[in-house]
C-alpha cells in the first residue's frame, strides 16, 4: 500500500477514500450555499436586515479562513483522514445550534462553527488524492471533488425551495446535522489510513520557518492572487449576493432567481467536469493544470465586467457562463500540488485557502 494505487485497486480506493471525502465536500458546499436560500425565511422570523444576514453568511468564510493555517500543519501531520473527520463533527454541532437558534447571536456561534467544521472538507480531499492516485491524476481528481462540491450548491437552491414548502428551515438544518455526523464517522472509522512517510514533528519555530518558505515563493503568489480574487468574487455572489443582485438590477421574482441560482451551479459543475478533462488531457504536454487555470481566469474577467456593468441582455447565459467558468479556478489546488513537496503540500494550499476566505468575508460583509 506505499506505492500509488494502481488500475486494479481503483475501484476500491474511490469507494473508499474518494466517495467518502467527496460527500464531506457537498456537505460544506450546501452549507456554504444554503444562505441564499433561506435568507428571507431568516428574515421574516428573527427579523434580520441586509447587514445582518451579510455577517451571518460570512462568518462561515471567517470561521473557515482562521482555521487554515493551523489546519495546514495538522494536515501534513496527522493526513486527512482523522482531520476532516473530527472537524467534520464540530460541523454537526453547529448544525445543530443553528437549527434550534433562537436569536441572532445564536445563529452566528452555530454559523461560525459550520464553518470550522467543514473547512478541511476540500484540502483534506485533495491531501488525499496527493496520496493516493499519480501526480499526472491529480488535477482531474481534485475537479471531480469539486464536482461533488458542485452538486451540493445544485441541491442548495431550487431543491432547497421545493423542500420549504413541507418542511421549515430547521428541519432542514436538523437533518443536515445527523447527516453530517455521519460522513464523519464513517470518514473516521471506514477510511483505510495509508502508511506514508510524514515528516517528523516539527516545534513552532520549523513550522512557521515552512511557511516563511511558502510566502516566500513567487510561484504560490502568482497562483494564489489570481485564485484569491477570482475565488472570493464567486463565492460572494454565489452564497449571498447573486439572489439580491437578481431582485434589485435584473428585477426578478423569487421562483425566477431561484432558477438562476441553479444556472450557476449547474455551470460550474459542467466547467469543473470540462477543466479536469481537458487538464487530464493535456497531461502529456507542456501544458499543464496552471495554463488551464490562467485562461480560464483570463475569461472570466469578460463575464464579471458584463456584470459589473449590469447587462441584463442574455442574462441566463451570462450567470450560467459565470459559473463555467469559475470552475477554472479549481485547478489552482492541483497547480500548488504540482509544485510543493508532499510534506508541504497541505500547507500550501490552506495559505491558498485563507487569501481567498479572508477575501471573500470582506466582499460579502464590506458590500
Amino acid at each position: 500500500m506505499n506505492k500509488k494505487i494502481s488500475a486494479g485497486s481503483g475501484v476500491q480506493i474511490i469507494c473508499a477514500v474518494f466517495c467518502p471525502f467527496g460527500v464531506g465536500y457537498y456537505l460544506s458546499y450546501f452549507f456554504r450555499t444554503i444562505n441564499a436560500v433561506i435568507s428571507e425565511n431568516l428574515s421574516t422570523e428573527l427579523g434580520l436586515g441586509p447587514a445582518n444576514l451579510g455577517l451571518l453568511t460570512s462568518f462561515y468564510l471567517i470561521a473557515f479562513a482562521c482555521a487554515q493555517i493551523p489546519l495546514g500543519i495538522a494536515l501534513d501531520r496527522y493526513g486527512p483522514r482523522t482531520v476532516n473527520g473530527f472537524l467534520l463533527m464540530i460541523a454537526g454541532v453547529g448544525a445543530t445550534i443553528f437549527a434550534f437558534a433562537q436569536s441572532f447571536e445564536t445563529l452566528l456561534l452555530g454559523r461560525a462553527l459550520i464553518g470550522l467544521g467543514v473547512s478541511a472538507a476540500l484540502v483534506s480531499a485533495c491531501k488525499a488524492n496527493a496520496i493516493w492516485f499519480s501526480a499526472d491524476r491529480i488535477p482531474l481528481m481534485n475537479n471531480l471533488i469539486g464536482a461533488f462540491g458542485a452538486l451540493g450548491a445544485l441541491s442548495a437552491t431550487r431543491p432547497v425551495e421545493l423542500f420549504l414548502q413541507v418542511v421549515s428551515w430547521r428541519d432542514i438544518f436538523g437533518y443536515l446535522a445527523v447527516t453530517t455526523v455521519l460522513i464523519a464517522l464513517v470518514i473516521l472509522t471506514l477510511v483505510p489510513e495509508k502508511r506514508e512517510v510524514r515528516p517528523a514533528q516539527q516545534n513552532a519555530s520549523e513550522q512557521l520557518e515552512s511557511y516563511k518558505n511558502i510566502i516566500c515563493d513567487r510561484y504560490f503568489w502568482r497562483v494564489s492572487l489570481m485564485y484569491a480574487s477570482s475565488g472570493a468574487a464567486f463565492v460572494s455572489y454565489q452564497t449571498l449576493w447573486a439572489d439580491p443582485w437578481l431582485r434589485d438590477v435584473a428585477g426578478l421574482e423569487q421562483a425566477e432567481r431561484a432558477n438562476y441560482l441553479l444556472a450557476i451551479q449547474a455551470g460550474f459543475l459542467l466547467g469543473l467536469l470540462i477543466t479536469g478533462m481537458v487538464a487530464d488531457l493535456l497531461r502529456k504536454t507542456r501544458y499543464q493544470a496552471v495554463h488551464v487555470f490562467g485562461g480560464g481566469v483570463f475569461l472570466l474577467i469578460g463575464v464579471q465586467v458584463l456584470l459589473a456593468f449590469g447587462i441584463t441582455s442574455g442574462l441566463f447565459a451570462i450567470w450560467f457562463l459565470y459559473g463555467l467558468l469559475s470552475s477554472a479556478t479549481f485547478l489552482a489546488y492541483a497547480a500548488q500540488t504540482a509544485h510543493f513537496s508532499d510534506d508541504v503540500s497541505g500547507r500550501a494550499m490552506t495559505a491558498m485557502n485563507f487569501l481567498m476566505f479572508a477575501l471573500a468575508f470582506f466582499c460579502q460583509w464590506g458590500i
